[in-house]
Formats: C-alpha cells, structure tokens, sequence
C-alpha cells in the first residue's frame, strides 16, 4: 500500500471513528482493510485521546478518582485464602501486609499465571509471602493522574503508609471517558489492555 494511500486510508478510519457508531468490521469494509489493521489504528487513537487527556488533566489529584474499597490480607496467609477473600469482595486485587503496612499485591492475573506453572494444590497452598508481587509501588493521595498512568492497579497510602484506596486502570478510563465522546473509556481500558499483553 502506498504510504499516501494510508494516510487517506487512515484519515477515514480517525473520521469514522470518531464521528460513526461503525464497527470495526464495518469501518475495515469502508477503507478495504483488514480488521486486525484497523483495529491496530483505532488502539492507537484510543491512546492517543487518553494521553491527550491525561495532559489537560494531569494536575488532577488520586483522591479524586480512587476507590476506597481496599481489600488487605497478612501475609501469613495462602494464595487459596487471598483468592477466596477476592473471590467474596468481587474485587480484582488484594493488598497484602506485613505488620500492618502494605507489602505487595496479588492480582487475577498472577492467580492465572501461576496457574500455568503449578497445580492447583500445590498453588492454593503457597504463602503469599513467597507468591505476592513486591515491592509494593504505591503514591499519596495528592499524586497526580499523570503519575499512576502507567500502572494497572496503584495503592494510595496515607502519611502512616496505611492502604486507603487504590487507582486501576479502569478508574482511569471511566475518569477520562467524560472529556471526549460516549465509549472512550472502553476504548482506552481496551487499548491499554491490549498492549499490556503485546508486551507480556
């Protein structure tokens, strides 16, 4: 394809993207590409608008936007114990602390990798002092946006280092979604997630 060609060809998808309720099949029929091309274009605008926001937004405070449902576990305890207690919150992640202050995190995603690489037994049966990620990257309540951008899951902690609240990327898209047009937020969480995996 001829590099002018593409550019007109990824002029429409921005357009129709934008400015249409097209489906990504619909919008590869329009332009004669594949979806997996025009999938891959409309990603990086998706970025491209959350970034921007990220930008005209990034004084904003974490206070703002966190949740405060935190979810904790000792450290003394399993993988099968902090998998039931995420399992009973609905809740995609647990802090785990050493003496009362946060130490690290376990995710779904470590409970599916680890999956990969041990029984079930045998995992449920680990201590989470062996198995949680660690050191625990945390930030006050008066980080800004910008700096939790790049983090899927951000603990708040306060002067006492105490967990209370916690920033994920969906917070952040559904924080963004209101500046641009109805589905940003999806578009974003979606993006990110998908390139989280490329890079895995």
């Amino acid at each position: 394809m001829q590099r002018s060609d593409f550019s007109r060809k990824r002029q429409v998808i921005a357009s129709l993207y934008q400015y249409s309720d097209l489906s990504i099949k619909n919008i590869a029929q329009q332009v004669d590409m594949s979806p997996n091309e025009v999938q891959s274009i409309t990603d990086e605008l998706a970025k491209s608008e959350g970034l921007q926001s990220l930008v005209e937004q990034s004084i904003t405070k974490l206070d703002k936007i966190m949740s405060s449902c935190v979810v904790s576990v000792d450290i003394s305890k399993t993988v099968g114990e902090a998998a039931a207690i995420m399992t009973e919150n609905e809740v995609g992640s647990v802090i785990v602390n050493k003496k009362g202050k946060p130490f690290g995190i376990i995710t779904e995603r470590d409970l599916v990798r680890g999956l990969t690489k041990k029984e079930d037994v045998y995992l449920c049966a680990t201590l989470l002092e062996s198995f949680a990620s660690y050191p625990l990257i945390t930030a006050k309540p008066t980080a800004t946006i910008e700096e939790a951008a790049q983090i899927r899951r951000l603990p708040i902690v306060n002067e006492s280092n105490v967990a209370t609240g916690i920033v994920t990327v969906t917070d952040l898209a559904m924080y963004l979604s209101p500046t641009r047009r109805p589905g940003l937020a999806l578009s974003i969480l979606q993006a990110i997630s998908r390139g989280k995996k490329s890079k895995n």
